[in-house]
């Protein structure tokens, strides 16, 4: 399913000007066009890292990297790059 012109529209336009902390487990969508054809892609994750001592690691894997090495293959295969959006509110990830 493509997400319509809606707040995640919006938020397109309004570049954030603050970083926002996302919950654990949050889902990000993304979605693109081809310009030149009527392909469409929808791409969505989520991420959960578990820390029992609390802390970060080395291990560590955050959204934001892999919202751009997703954004890094899709670019690789011709697509624009893609803008990931976690809720509530519909913010940029990357």
């Amino acid at each position: 399913m493509f997400a319509s012109t809606s707040a995640a529209d919006a938020a397109k336009a309004e570049p954030a000007t603050t970083t926002v902390q996302f919950m654990e487990g949050t889902e990000f969508r993304a979605d693109a066009r081809m310009a030149e054809s009527d392909l469409m892609m929808d791409v969505s994750f989520k991420l959960r890292v578990d820390k029992p001592n609390g802390y970060p690691s080395a291990q560590d894997i955050t959204p934001l990297e892999v919202a751009e090495a997703l954004s890094a293959l899709a670019q690789s295969k011709g697509w624009p790059p893609l803008t990931f959006y976690g809720t509530p509110p519909p913010v940029a990830l990357n």
